[in-house]
């Protein structure tokens, strides 16, 4: 291994020290060891990034809210769960809420959700049979999963020692050893990885589910997080056994059409290509990503930077809906891909999912959820939707288990992963900040020195993002600063000195001395922009923000009591406008745009930190039809007799701020 590697892989080792939350490892568990590619970002260790501003009151709402209490409210995590020896759930849920539960806590070093992550996290270890196996199984004619949702029946016998709900608890322990530096997950993992060895020839992934056959990717990625941290080398032979049972995600980006795929599935397994990359070396699988990712947006993109999929694929129709798994596990999938490939439009990609997609699919105070959320949204009722897959039309109530429980266990890993992945080190000695977001980071470079810097910005609202060193004596290392490919004209200053305007789309590596007081002024510029979706609709976008007409609305309790009820949300004022033809061409100057500042949480309808005004006028034949809006009227749509509102002053707020919202809005004469 480079000496580079050896200093960055320094710098990991002992960050949690640092902060109290671990124990410095001679362990390599980060960078790649040969014959692994060297990456040019290296993930740090949870609890190393702490958020600031709005992204900790962000966490601080999950800490209150589901993530921190799913256990005391919801059957499926509580104490008769499989996972901590109880004769109930015992698949998948259990691991999907420890997957954001962990990092939770250990980010905000929570002494009460660290004592129930240890709970789950001592039952698992202690799980393990002497041949390496591990977790819950099922006696034979008991009922095994959900018990209230029959068709799990159907099946419950066959999930013995299913594969699948172990790669996600495979993920925890990674999470939770980085963050304890507890050893013996490390011996747990080879055990399992050799009885995983042993066995998969002759069970390989889909001998109980389908699932682990075609989410294969996550079990890779955690065989070479631990070859990393071991150097065994029947890891890298595992590896390849589980990317050949896998289904050839790879086969499917290259040369087929994305129709009927599921789209938790699509989620995870777009990164499945570029993981084996790191071991095969083969450009290829590269390549093979990034075009399935520009297929999916082709045929089944939708603006919040998600491909429709409720639950297959489904088109880009604004009335087809997006399940809430597929946008963490999306998130998670995006975050891999950019510190392994360094490409800066995962960044991209990555940011207009979680500022947009995430916040507008959980309740403001994080006590109820959407199984599915749409560009067009209307109203959110138990009427009738255009969705491939229905659950008795509960999938747009907010509720702790409407529409699939799935989501319930699975939303809460998207806003601590992406903590954990706002800063990196890097293979050149140095450290990343490659997605924005207000955090503190501490680090050592240069032989042990220590350095913290603080990132104060209301960025995605804010143009303006400041790094300061708040420790650190006279030391050299690079700094890497993403530029978004939407800007053409950012500018970093450097103690009003230095000056740099790097292109958009790039990452600016700034490799010199710094110092404690140093500061870094950076300045993304945004506009206004303007782009053609559904029926030559339009949306409208500014800076990684999406827009939508803001719809007041009105939330109605229909079941349940206490903080964790059924929600229907219903509409107070009128949607059916278009922007006026006028406005659409005139671009920025058709568009005003108010910041009011960031205040607390700013992902809703009233602490929107931005109203960008318009005109428009409402098109009369434009109606409700169930629970969604008619066709989308092509345009530019001519006025005419039904066509009887006058010239309007229109709102639009960020997407991720709405609960009724139409994105994708009609252009009108």
């Amino acid at each position: 291994m480079n000496v580079g590697i050896k200093k960055a892989i320094s710098i990991c080792l002992v960050l949690n020290l640092i902060l109290g939350v671990g124990k410095a490892r001679n362990v390599n568990y980060t960078s790649n060891r040969e014959p692994l590619i060297e990456t040019p970002y290296i993930e740090l260790p949870v609890g190393v990034i702490k958020p600031k501003g709005w992204l900790k009151v962000q966490l601080e709402l999950a800490r209150d809210g589901l993530t921190g209490h799913l256990d005391e409210v919801w059957r499926d995590v509580g104490p008769t769960n499989g996972w901590l020896g109880g004769d109930e759930e015992g698949w998948e849920r259990g691991p999907y809420w420890l997957d954001g539960l962990v990092p939770l806590a250990y980010i905000l070093n929570d002494e009460k959700l660290i004592a129930k992550v240890k709970r789950w996290i001592e039952w698992t270890l202690n799980s393990q049979r002497e041949d390496g196996f591990f977790g819950p199984v099922p006696v034979e004619g008991k009922e095994y999963g959900n018990s209230r949702r029959g068709w799990r029946l159907t099946w419950q016998n066959k999930v013995k020692e299913d594969w699948w709900p172990r790669m996600v608890m495979l993920k925890v322990l990674k999470q939770y050893y980085e963050a304890t530096g507890d050893e013996r997950v490390i011996d747990f993992m080879l055990k399992y990885f050799r009885y995983q060895y042993e066995n998969l020839p002759e069970k390989p992934l889909d001998y109980w589910t389908h699932w682990a056959k075609s989410r294969g990717g996550e079990n890779l990625l955690i065989v070479y997080w631990l070859y990393n941290v071991t150097g065994e080398k029947f890891l890298l032979d595992l590896g390849e056994m589980v990317f050949n049972m896998t289904l050839d995600w790879t086969k499917r980006f290259e040369s087929e059409y994305p129709e009927s795929w599921h789209g938790v599935n699509t989620a995870m397994g777009i990164k499945q290509p570029i993981v084996w990359y790191q071991y095969s070396k083969d450009e290829r699988y590269v390549k093979a990503v990034e075009e399935g990712i520009r297929k999916l947006m082709k045929y089944h993109g939708q603006p919040e930077g998600l491909f429709s999929g409720d639950e297959m694929l489904h088109g880009k129709d604004p009335t087809h809906g997006t399940e809430l798994c597929t946008v963490v596990e999306y998130m998670f999938s995006l975050e891999t891909l950019f510190w392994i490939t360094g490409n800066p439009i995962f960044g991209d990609y990555l940011e207009k999912v979680a500022f947009n997609a995430l916040p507008a699919q959980i309740k403001d105070d994080y006590t109820a959820r959407q199984y599915y959320q749409m560009p067009n949204q209307i109203s959110c009722t138990k009427e009738w939707h255009n969705f491939n897959t229905k659950h008795d039309e509960t999938e747009l109530l907010f509720g702790l288990e409407t529409g699939y429980g799935c989501c319930t266990a699975n939303m809460h890993q998207g806003w601590p992963k992406f903590v954990s992945h706002l800063w990196y080190a890097t293979s050149d000695n140095g450290l990343a900040a490659l997605v924005y977001a207000p955090s503190i980071v501490r680090a050592l470079v240069e032989n042990g020195k220590e350095i913290e810097i603080v990132e104060e910005t209301d960025y995605p609202f804010s143009e303006e993002i400041v790094l300061e060193f708040k420790k650190g004596e006279k030391v050299s290392f690079p700094l890497h600063l993403r530029i978004p490919g939407w800007c053409e004209s950012s500018e970093v200053k450097i103690n009003d000195e230095e000056v740099y305007r790097p292109e958009a789309g790039t990452v600016l590596k700034i490799d010199r001395v710094w110092k404690r007081g140093d500061r870094v002024d950076i300045k993304f510029p945004m506009s206004v922009e303007v782009s053609r979706w559904f029926e030559y609709s339009v949306v409208v976008e500014r800076g990684p923000l999406v827009y939508s007409l803001k719809i007041k609305d009105k939330w109605v309790k229909i079941e349940g009591e206490g903080p964790y009820a059924t929600w229907e949300v219903l509409s107070k004022s009128e949607w059916n406008y278009g922007i006026l033809k006028e406005c659409v061409e005139k671009k920025e100057d058709g568009f005003e745009v108010e910041y009011k500042g960031v205040r607390g949480y700013p992902f809703s309808p009233d602490s929107s930190p931005i109203v960008i005004k318009t005109r428009g006028r409402r098109i009369g034949e434009w109606m409700k039809y169930g629970g969604i809006h008619g066709p989308l009227p092509f345009g530019p749509w001519w006025s005419g007799i039904l066509m009887d509102g006058p010239v309007e002053e229109v709102e639009l707020i960020p997407y991720g701020c709405t609960n009724l919202r139409i994105t994708e809005i009609p252009v009108v004469r």
